[in-house]
């Protein structure tokens, strides 16, 4: 019963983790004067930040301590290699493609220290896989992506003529490129979570998470539409909104399904 109490907690944590960074952008609203600023990921640059940064910092790890064997614990694998990056990698500051002097450190020194727990979680990866503990195909899925996104975070923010428009790459806001992807995954993993597990989903259950689905979808794409067109109207905020909603959404519907269920598999090859 451990395993089954430990999965009962970290989706739960995950649910809390949606409801705290709604509550700190809501006591911070009001305490602007329900001024709204273009996104939840304005807030970076507001006393919010503690909860915004450290509340999807709590997520990748839940995220990645959730980890199976099947196709949706790599995608909760993957996702977890983005949740701190849209936590350390801040937007521009109010709307624009750029991030203030100041706070420029803080974000390289986050990025230095996600460089240095990805090389250790790969390290850590290759010896469980040789032992025989991890699937060689989890390391070589989570592995390649969590390397590829590494080695390019690590010119784009260290080095020299490349790191001076950083966090842009040109006028590509890399911390809208974390959170599509992050958010990506959650689009998908509810229709895998729902159609392509091995026993049979529950119909009330499929409805939900299809809805979760096709919300997230809708809502990546009004995010990336309104921050390339007007990200000052709101749109980003709406967006952003929807996904978190439907984030915390199914991990509530997830943990309800699942509340009785055996012990999990853990990570094992196969």
């Amino acid at each position: 019963m451990t395993g089954l109490r430990t999965h009962r907690s970290l989706r739960l944590a995950l649910v809390a983790v949606a409801v705290a960074i709604a509550a700190s952008v809501l006591i911070q609203l009001a305490q602007d004067g329900w001024v709204l600023l273009p996104s939840i990921s304005d807030y970076f640059y507001s006393p919010a930040r503690g909860v915004f940064v450290g509340g999807l910092t709590a997520a990748s790890v839940a995220l990645l301590a959730l980890s199976g064997r099947d196709t949706e614990s790599i995608m909760l694998d993957v996702a977890a290699v983005f949740a701190p990056l849209i936590a350390i990698i801040p937007t521009g500051y109010r709307g624009q493609p750029f991030v203030p002097a100041d706070v420029l450190p803080t974000v390289r020194n986050g990025v230095g220290v996600y460089l240095v727990m990805v090389a250790a979680l790969l390290v850590l990866a290759v010896i469980l896989a040789t032992r025989g503990e991890v699937a060689w195909r989890r390391v070589a899925i989570v592995g390649g992506i969590a390397g590829a996104v590494s080695a390019a975070l690590a010119v784009l923010a260290f080095a020299p003529g490349v790191s001076e428009s950083f966090p842009f790459a040109g006028r590509v806001n890399l911390h809208l490129v974390a959170t599509v992807c992050f958010f990506a995954m959650f689009a998908a993993i509810p229709l895998i979570t729902a159609f392509g597990s091995a026993e049979r989903t529950e119909r009330r259950y499929r409805l939900i998470y299809l809805t979760v689905a096709l919300l997230i979808v809708v809502a990546l794409v009004l995010t990336v539409v309104a921050a390339i067109v007007r990200p000052e109207d709101g749109g980003v905020l709406i967006g952003e909104t929807v996904a978190l909603t439907a984030f915390a959404v199914f991990w509530t519907t997830q943990t309800i399904e699942r509340w009785r269920d055996a012990d999990p598999p853990s990570i094992l090859a196969g």
